[in-house]
């Protein structure tokens, strides 16, 4: 009972982390999953540093957060990145009946919406390629643009 609680509190505080200086450096893009590669990568001037298995994430925590990506810019910016890509499909459309698409998640409690396949990379690019990628971005997201090709 005592590792269970423990492990709660771990979670819970994990859930909880703030933004560290280095993450605060780390800009966000998304793009969808399922494109050709060709047509999601990143511009000459990134590096890829590193990337996580594709993993299944509900609607609910990739839309109805400010930040939901807040670990994962700290991770990238302690490895020396500074930008996410991150990947999207949706596997699993919205199943609530009274949670229509139409709707932001955040007003559908206690719906988690739609599932999504999710993979991030993380990339260390130049200003101007930076700047490349802002420029591109047609829709805005919290914190950073997406990246739309």
């Amino acid at each position: 009972m005592v590792r269970a609680s423990v492990l709660l509190i771990v979670v819970c505080s994990c859930g909880c982390a703030s933004l560290t200086p280095e993450g605060g450096r780390v800009q966000v893009f998304q793009a969808p999953l399922d494109r050709q590669p060709s047509d999601r990568q990143m511009p000459s001037g990134c590096r890829l540093l590193a990337t996580t298995p594709q993993h299944p994430m509900n609607e609910l925590d990739l839309k109805g957060q400010k930040d939901p990506f807040r670990a994962e810019r700290n991770a990238a910016g302690t490895i020396g990145g500074n930008a996410l890509l991150v990947l999207t499909r949706e596997t699993m459309a919205r199943r609530d009946l009274e949670c229509p698409g139409s709707s932001p998640i955040t007003d559908c409690p206690p719906s988690v919406g739609a599932w999504f396949d999710v993979q991030i990379a993380t990339y260390a690019c130049t200003p101007d390629a930076l700047q490349g990628l802002q420029d591109v971005a047609r829709e805005p997201r919290i914190p950073s643009p997406a990246l739309t090709r």
